[in-house]
């Protein structure tokens, strides 16, 4: 990028770019290169980033995460997460469903509900909405992931006896989280050494935060799922 295009920090009359980059070490998935850039005060500086190999033309993301909330009658609305083994942790973690967009993904929103149907065996009875492009982790790789926000209905035939479809060396376990509880009960899995994905445990504050100033505005109980519902859907 030339100083032509530098990127205007907002409503700041300073600006950024990337001078030129370079790969230094190329895995099977992931890179690692260096950036030289000039930063807003107009310093030249060098940055290492990780990047993907490849990515699907099909999107504009990396990957996607899909934010499922799984309602039954008669039941709590629960949160929808995956458990798996992952080795960069050295742990268990309890995350999204979540992956790479594949170059036969049509559409961010049909990656995400493929990973969905795939890691939990259930299928999406209705599309939220979805995120803009996000960043994963801006400070040290270059990948991005849009977030879809869906919703599951349990008592569809479809999803009565769901099936996970797994791929070569894939194994994911199904955890379901009462949505009046969720931040309760991820402290207790950290309690139990999982690692919980920074986008969960975001959510769930996020969650608790509108939960308790629901309960000031309107005096009702923190835990009443209709709130919790009525957060979900706007």
């Amino acid at each position: 990028m030339s100083p032509a295009e530098a990127v205007m920090a907002p409503g700041r009359s300073v600006s950024a770019y990337v001078v030129t980059c370079w790969v230094i070490a190329r895995g099977e998935h992931m890179s690692l290169a260096k950036y030289k850039y000039v930063d807003a005060t107009g310093s030249q500086k060098i940055w290492e980033v990780a990047e993907r190999c490849q990515k699907a033309k099909s999107s504009e993301s990396d990957s996607v995460c899909a934010l499922p909330i799984l309602r039954r009658m008669l039941k709590y609305d629960c949160l929808v997460l995956v458990k798996q083994y992952r080795p960069s942790m050295k742990a268990f973690t309890l995350e999204f469903p979540a992956g790479v967009v594949e170059p036969t993904d049509q559409t961010s929103e049909a990656s995400a509900l493929r990973r969905l149907n795939s890691q939990t065996g259930y299928t999406c009875t209705g599309l939220k909405q979805t995120s803009p492009l996000t960043a994963s982790d801006p400070v040290h790789t270059a990948c991005t992931t849009k977030l879809v926000s869906v919703e599951i209905n349990g008592d569809d035939l479809r999803n009565l006896n769901a099936q996970q479809k797994f791929g070569e060396g894939e194994f994911y376990e199904v955890v379901q989280v009462p949505m009046n509880d969720v931040l309760k009960r991820l402290n207790e899995y950290s309690e139990d050494g999982y690692v919980i994905d920074s986008r969960v445990y975001t959510f769930a504050l996020g969650l608790s935060m509108g939960l308790r100033m629901g309960a000031e505005q309107n005096g009702d109980k923190e835990d009443d799922v209709q709130i919790v519902t009525n957060i979900i859907d706007h």
